[in-house]
């Protein structure tokens, strides 16, 4: 029985099944992939697609958690007013951060550092254990944690915000 592999590619089952657990080059390991990286034939226990280099990788799960809370640390203690968000002011990635960044503006802050998340993973979940919020965007002033979009933007509604940014010049 013939086996089709793919662009004119054709081995016999024999052989197949005889090179199964061997290396194959790149073309005809392909052919042989599950959905789920392992391969499409049941005698086989190895898959050729589970090969370490091919598996998700985090670069949450490698960083030293120390240096990124002394980076977040430093970033809020040494700026008056930081906003950790996904995107940047001009163009946000997300509504809550869109909203935050314009509270900001009406008060009238366009002097503020920001951090965009999305960029640097580590960040995006060292903030999170940094102030013990679990959402993005959170807002600091003066190294003080004021909080994410439901309290930001009740603060401003409430005219608190610009009190707090007040304060911070």
């Amino acid at each position: 029985m013939m086996v089709p592999l793919g662009r004119g590619l054709r081995l016999s089952q024999s052989r197949v099944l005889s090179r199964l657990c061997t290396p194959l080059p790149n073309q005809l390991s392909t052919a042989f992939c599950g959905r789920q990286g392992t391969s499409v034939f049941p005698c086989c226990a190895r898959g050729f697609c589970g090969h370490s280099d091919f598996a998700p990788k985090s670069n949450v799960a490698g960083a030293e958690t120390d240096k990124v809370q002394d980076m977040i640390k430093n970033l809020v203690t040494t700026n008056k007013v930081v906003l950790f968000m996904k995107g940047s002011p001009d163009a946000p990635q997300c509504g809550f951060s869109k909203a935050v960044a314009g509270a900001l503006q009406d008060e009238g802050c366009a002097d503020y550092a920001y951090v965009d998340v999305l960029k640097y993973p580590e960040v995006r979940e060292g903030v999170k254990k940094f102030s013990d919020w679990p959402t993005v965007p959170q807002l600091y002033v003066k190294g003080e944690f004021v909080g994410g979009c439901d309290i930001v933007m009740q603060m401003h509604k409430e005219g608190e915000l610009k009190d707090t940014l007040t304060t911070s010049e």
